[in-house]
C-alpha cells in the first residue's frame, strides 16, 4: 500500500547547523538592559491626601451614627476593605521595586494620553471624589451634631 519515506526530516547535522547559528546570534546580542519603573508616577502626597479623607469619612460617619455597636461593626469592616484595597495595591506596587521620582515631584508636568498635567490639575483630578466624600460625610456628622 503507502510506504511511509521520511524524507523532509531534519538530519543531525542540520540541528547542528542551526545550534551553532544561534549559539553566534546570542553572543553578538547586546546585553539585556533593564527597563525604567516609571512606577504610578503620582507624588506621596497625593496618596497621603487620599488616605487623610479616608480617615475624615470614617471618623465623621461614626460620630454621625453615635457610635452604636452596630454602626461601628459595619463602619470597621468598610475600613478593613478600605486597607485591604490599598494595601493590595501596595503590595503589589513594592513589587517592581523602587520607583522613579514623580514628574511633578521635579517641577515638571504629568504626561498623560490626553496631554501634560501640572501639579494642581493632578491633585484636583485625583482627589475630587475622595474629598467630596469626606466633606460629604463631614457634613452629615454636622448636621446630626447640630439636630442633636
Amino acid at each position: 500500500m503507502f510506504e511511509y519515506h521520511d524524507d523532509f526530516a531534519p538530519s543531525d547535522a542540520d540541528f547542528e547547523a542551526e545550534l551553532t547559528a544561534l549559539e553566534n546570534s546570542q553572543s553578538l546580542a547586546a546585553p539585556m538592559v533593564p527597563s525604567p519603573n516609571p512606577g504610578f508616577e503620582m507624588p506621596r502626597a497625593i496618596w497621603t491626601a487620599m488616605l487623610g479623607c479616608y480617615a475624615v469619612f470614617f471618623a465623621a460617619i461614626t460620630i454621625a451614627t453615635g457610635g452604636s455597636a452596630r454602626a461601628l461593626f459595619v463602619i470597621a469592616v468598610s475600613a478593613i476593605y478600605t486597607v485591604i484595597y490599598f494595601g493590595v495595591a501596595r503590595i503589589g506596587a513594592k513589587q517592581a521595586g523602587r520607583e522613579d521620582t514623580s514628574p511633578l515631584d521635579q517641577g515638571k508636568p504629568l504626561q498623560t494620553w490626553t496631554g501634560p498635567m501640572d501639579r494642581h490639575s493632578v491633585f484636583g483630578q485625583v482627589l475630587i471624589v475622595p474629598l467630596a466624600i469626606a466633606i460629604f460625610s463631614s457634613a452629615i456628622a454636622f448636621v446630626i451634631l447640630m439636630v442633636s
